[in-house]
């Protein structure tokens, strides 16, 4: 009976250290890319694009762009590929799209996170490259117009989905060390009430 008493102490204690270690490990890295700016060129030119990469985790980090899965003949470069993202806060990288002599049609890449611990949070880019008689028909929208209005109007539309999905880190944190000893506390006050 003593050494099944020693038993349950040692393993209860284990318990507790393990509970409390995992309380410590609860911060949540995840990042997503939410919006991608249009991008419309002709051949032989480049065109400036926006990319909107949101913190979702309980804790900030450097965030790297990468670009997968291109159409071939896009060139893509951002000024900072790197950047701080904050937890909950919204950064823009700003980049630029170079295409050759490719035919008028729809192109796309993917644009990814790349951080510590964090998973994917991919977006795909459209690219529209237009022939030049198509391309001096939409040019009356002013080049600020167009790249300000895509980001500012799709953030107010998706402040609902954003506080959403903010809601999701929470779920995958563990339980606090807190919660963790009030849980012991009550299986060892159970365990006495049966003695």
């Amino acid at each position: 009976m003593l050494l099944m008493k020693r038993a349950f102490q040692i393993s209860l204690i284990l318990l507790i250290l393990l509970l409390l270690l995992a309380g410590e490990t609860s911060a949540s890295y995840w990042f997503k890319v939410i919006d991608i700016s249009p991008i419309n060129l002709t051949p032989n030119s480049e065109a400036d694009f926006n990319v909107a990469v949101k913190g979702l985790g309980s804790q900030g980090a450097y965030v790297e762009l990468v670009f997968k899965n291109k159409s071939q003949g896009l060139n893509i470069s951002c000024e900072k590929m790197i950047k701080y993202v904050f937890p909950a806060g919204l950064t823009k990288y700003n980049c630029t799209v170079k295409v050759g002599d490719m035919a008028p049609g729809n192109y796309s890449f993917v644009v990814d996170v790349s951080a510590r611990g964090a998973p994917s949070g991919k977006k795909t880019a459209y690219v529209e490259v237009l022939a030049a008689q198509a391309y001096n028909a939409i040019e009356p929208l002013s080049n600020a117009a167009r790249s300000q209005t895509p980001l500012e109007t799709k953030q107010k539309i998706r402040t609902s989905e954003d506080n959403q999905t903010q809601a999701a880190p929470e779920s995958k944190k563990t339980p606090a060390p807190g919660a963790a000893l009030a849980a012991l506390a009550m299986l060892l006050a159970s365990w006495r009430v049966r003695k």
